[in-house]
């Protein structure tokens, strides 16, 4: 007997996996016999053409919410990675002159699971987190949800680690450096060095920037203070807010053992376990999600005081991305490298900013009522 999802409730989860640049680059269709569901890189979106890494990662994260929403629903997903590609596909050719099959998800019937309770909880997250741009103010993220972050992004084959204050500030700097270049300043205004070879898919990705940009204006995050390390980046200032922000701001590396296609993936859905688990243990019930029961948040300090410090209700941890350095790195064809001595095998994918902010619900699927038939009224019930 064939599986019958409900592909509007699949298609929202799906909708809300981050993605660069808000371009959600994918498309999930049913199979003919309903038995798979496929998702796909749709080359439609002009992302495609500047960053297929980053559109792979996306679609990685995506990829994540489709598995864990067939697990919500009781079965139990086979997830065949890059089934349309062979020994000669390149993924990189394939994204910029077609739709490529990224993973096809068989729902087998016969595999009826009752979902597990953390599935439920992460299913439940899915529609609290989303990328704050805002200074965060409150109290660092304990260490226990910083360790279960990193333990989440093991499970998907990633390699997620907090980074140490000096590194932060390499980072910071990197940042900063990478935001003047991609924006066109010269050499002489930024202190820059020429950009490396590659110049010609830099000035496209300059031309179609504003295109490339369809984050909603509500989601921008104030100009810094400090213009010189920001924590954001420029593409999301609101020129008309400035704020200090935390002086020394929480990151996370996010890293994979290679960089191939597969490797992209694999990072796109440890970067989304570890989100959702970040807001799935800071807003953990019934400290945070009930709303007529919310009370603030207590962690334990692990400083020389150890006092109680509180975190106001309706706040969890939450994300924003700060990975400009490695951008330009592909856009003018170099290595991705951090910009410290590393001695393990390791390849940059994603830099994140990690720290409290309010947690809006986002609602989820609304579906119509089934339209019935009008019941017939019997003669004795006329009048």
């Amino acid at each position: 007997m064939p599986w019958h999802p409900d592909m509007a409730r699949i298609i929202k989860a799906v909708e809300a996996a981050p993605s660069i640049f808000n371009q959600r680059p994918w498309d999930v269709q049913l199979s003919d016999d309903q038995d798979r569901v496929e998702l796909y890189a749709d080359p439609g979106r002009a992302v495609g053409k500047f960053l297929p890494r980053e559109v792979a990662i996306s679609c990685g994260a995506a990829l994540y919410n489709l598995r864990l929403t067939i697990r919500v629903a009781g079965r139990t997903p086979s997830v065949w990675l890059l089934p349309g590609l062979d020994g000669e596909s390149a993924l990189l050719d394939h994204l910029e002159s077609g739709r490529v099959l990224l993973a096809s998800i068989e729902v087998m019937p016969g595999r009826a699971a009752p979902p597990r309770s953390a599935d439920q909880e992460l299913y439940e997250a899915m529609w609290l987190r989303h990328t704050n741009r805002e200074p965060y103010r409150l109290l660092p993220v304990p260490v226990p949800i910083l360790v279960e972050m990193e333990g989440a992004a093991f499970a998907e084959r990633g390699s997620l680690r907090v980074l140490h204050p000096r590194e932060c500030r390499q980072i910071l700097r990197e940042a900063a450096r990478a935001d003047h270049t991609l924006a066109g300043d010269s050499p002489a205004d930024s202190g820059l060095t020429p950009p490396p070879p590659g110049e010609r898919m830099l000035q496209e990705f300059r031309t179609a920037r504003g295109e490339l940009n369809q984050v909603p204006r509500g989601k921008y995050g104030p100009r810094p203070a400090d213009e010189e390390e920001p924590p954001i980046r420029r593409d999301f200032w609101l020129p008309n807010r400035t704020a200090p922000f935390e002086k020394h701001p929480q990151l996370m590396a996010l890293s994979t053992d290679d960089d191939r296609p597969l490797d992209w993936l694999r990072a796109g859905q440890a970067l989304q376990r570890a989100l959702l688990t970040a807001t799935r243990f800071s807003m953990s019930t019934p400290n945070g999600r009930s709303r007529r029961y919310r009370v603030s948040l207590a962690y334990g300090n692990w400083g020389p005081s150890r006092s109680r410090l509180l975190v106001p209700a309706g706040y969890g941890v939450t994300a924003s991305f700060l990975s400009q350095s490695l951008e330009l790195a592909d856009l003018t064809d170099l290595p991705r490298r951090w910009p410290w001595h590393w001695y393990y095998p390791e390849v940059p994918q994603l830099v994140l900013r990690v720290g409290f902010a309010p947690m809006e619900r986002v609602e989820p699927p609304w579906c119509p009522p089934e339209v019935t038939e009008p019941r017939p009224v019997p003669l004795g019930e006329v009048g």
